[in-house]
């Protein structure tokens, strides 16, 4: 079967990343899904963002915990885009594709949660993070929301497998750079990760290769590069 195919930050390699139109052109160019990241704005708002603040995106330092929404949107990011809101994405991209939403903080959560259920979509919403506060959070205050465990270090890799039924993890993220590099240790982690019934996303795969090589092994293919790597998975599974 063939893995989906998620747009990281949207059509990240064409669009500005984090934005809504990177994210409809995801859908557009063939996604399954998007995943997005996400802060709490200064105001208590759950913003589309991946760093602490907008300079990278938009060459002006605004820091993001520390901006209200409508000082967040001074920051021009391109082609008419400027940073949004969770409640816009949801309202914007139509149901029935995943939604990947990292929280960035463990402060964003409630209103994630919150969105989700607002908006009827806690059935397409994953809530990843690399932090598990957030994570066990978020089970904290829905039983119903999916949680996914975004990996960064073999520590974190075997507390996903060992903490996966008490807080009810849905899926386990791995980035592609460590399971190529782990190789064949890398095939045994992911089996157990399967056989304890966890999802497995990979990210960020930019190269079609790695996305043919890593494809029966998981369950979604997290991109930039949405149109190449689509390319190479058509077919798949067949």
């Amino acid at each position: 079967m063939r893995p989906l195919l998620i747009g990281h930050r949207g059509y990240s390699a064409k669009y500005p990343e984090n934005t809504l139109l990177s994210f409809m052109a995801a859908l557009y160019y063939g996604a399954d899904g998007v995943e997005l990241d996400v802060w709490a704005a200064g105001d208590g708002r759950a913003v589309v963002i991946h760093d602490e603040d907008t300079e990278r995106v938009a060459g002006v330092r605004l820091p993001v915990k520390g901006s209200s929404v409508s000082e967040l949107r001074r920051a021009y990011l391109g082609m008419g885009q400027v940073v949004p809101t969770l409640d816009e994405v949801f309202r914007a991209l139509p149901t029935g594709k995943l939604l990947l939403v990292e929280a960035k903080d463990v402060d964003v959560v409630g209103e994630v949660v919150r969105l989700a259920a607002e908006h009827g979509r806690l059935d397409e919403t994953v809530l990843i993070s690399f932090i598990p506060e957030a994570l066990v959070r978020a089970r904290e205050l829905s039983s119903r929301l999916m949680i996914g465990l975004n990996v960064d270090s073999l520590e974190k890799a075997e507390w996903g497998l060992r903490k996966s039924g008490e807080i009810g993890l849905h899926s386990i993220n791995p980035p592609v750079e460590g399971l190529e590099a782990l190789g064949g240790k890398a095939l045994d982690y992911l089996e157990r990760a399967r056989r304890a019934g966890l999802k497995v996303y990979v990210w960020t795969v930019n190269d079609p290769q790695q996305a043919l090589r890593w494809a029966p092994h998981c369950d979604a293919i997290i991109t930039d590069e949405v149109e190449k790597v689509g390319r190479a998975l058509r077919g798949v599974g067949e």
